[in-house]
Order: C-alpha cells, then sequence, then structure tokens
C-alpha cells in the first residue's frame, strides 16, 4: 500500500480561511487534483493507495487529513468544488482537537492534529520513506518496497533544515526526471511506476 504524503505550507486549518483561499496565492485548489492523482482511476478508486494532507497554516497545530482507499466513503463527486469541501468540512470537524488526537469524519477521512516533522518521524519507523528531489536517484533505478511512502510539498519548498534532519533518519530521495512537476503529476507518474512493478 503507498502511501503519499503532501506538506500543504500555506492551506489554512480553519475551514471558511482554507475556502475562501481558493483562487489565492495560497492555491489550496491544487489539493483537490492531488486527491484525483492518487486515488482516482477510470470506473473506481484505488483501494490500495493512502493519502495524506497536511496543512500547516494554523493557530494551534497542523491538521493532517488522511484518506486511506480502503475505508473511503462518498466523497460527493470528483470536481474541485466536491473534494475542496471534502476537505474543509473535516477541517471543521477537527476544529480544537488536541496535540497528536484524531477524529474520523462520517466518510472516512481521518484528521490529526500532528505537524508534518512528527508525522514523518513516526512512518520511518516502519516504511521506507522517499522524499521527491531532482538531484535524488532515478526512481527507475530504486528498488521501492509496496508500502513505501512519499513526501512531496506545495509551491513553497521545504526548508533545507528538514532535508538535512529527514536525511538522518533514513529518509531517501529520488527523482523523477529533470523537470520540475506540480505534485499531482509527481503521484500519477509514482503510481504508474507502481502499477508497472507490482501489477504487470
Amino acid at each position: 500500500m503507498p502511501e503519499f504524503i503532501v506538506r500543504a505550507r500555506a492551506a489554512s486549518t480553519d475551514p471558511a480561511h482554507f475556502l475562501a483561499s481558493v483562487g489565492t496565492g495560497a492555491h489550496v485548489e491544487y489539493l483537490a487534483q492531488i486527491i484525483v492523482s492518487a486515488l482516482m482511476i477510470s470506473k473506481g478508486h484505488r483501494e490500495d493507495t493512502t493519502l495524506s494532507l497536511v496543512l500547516e497554516d494554523s493557530l494551534d497545530f497542523s491538521r493532517c487529513l488522511t484518506l486511506e482507499g480502503a475505508q473511503l466513503g462518498d466523497l460527493g463527486g470528483t470536481t474541485e468544488a466536491a473534494l475542496l469541501k471534502v476537505i474543509a468540512d473535516s477541517l471543521h470537524l477537527a476544529k480544537g482537537l488536541s496535540k497528536e488526537a484524531s477524529i474520523t469524519t462520517p466518510i472516512g477521512v481521518r484528521a490529526t492534529a500532528i505537524s508534518f516533522e512528527h508525522l514523518v518521524k513516526a512512518k520511518v519507523e516502519d516504511q521506507q520513506v522517499f522524499l521527491l528531489d531532482p538531484k535524488g536517484d532515478d526512481i527507475r533505478t530504486v528498488d521501492i518496497p509496496v508500502d513505501a511512502v512519499f513526501l512531496l510539498t506545495d509551491h513553497i519548498p521545504m526548508p533545507k533544515k528538514n532535508f538535512k534532519a529527514m536525511a538522518r533518519q533514513g529518509v531517501k530521495k529520488v527523482s523523477l526526471g529533470p523537470v520540475m512537476l506540480h505534485a499531482s503529476q509527481c503521484i500519477s507518474i509514482i503510481q504508474n511506476e507502481l502499477d508497472r512493478r507490482y501489477m504487470g
């Protein structure tokens, strides 16, 4: 079961502010594209994939919204508006969560008050974690476990200090090629690579 963790540094954890920022510099609308790329396929969705969106523009704690393909209910459609509403509704239910507490929404989205750093730290204990980086090893030459975790970010680059900390934890850098792509495009390429390896 591959997992994608997307760090949304500019995305608000306040549901009203989140929806109000659509079409602005926060670029939260790309999160809908990421959901489609990670989980949706023709005439269905990927039950073997987990997607975690870590929204960091918060007055208290970041919110991690986890969508597991096998646990998802009705998202109300795959339009941008429908998927952004899923995020906003989940944020509304996650208001006031204490640190590292979590709730599960009626449609199966798990919301947790946890930072990106702590989430990654927990993942590296049991899974191989990869960070997308143009200077990393070509993904076509890398041994990738079926339950690998891939880290991506929004349009705001991760601080360099995060790279060093993750490297010490065992996170490995992989590259998808010489051209910098959108996060949703990267996920599609990774899913295709895994499909060819494990389903071909």
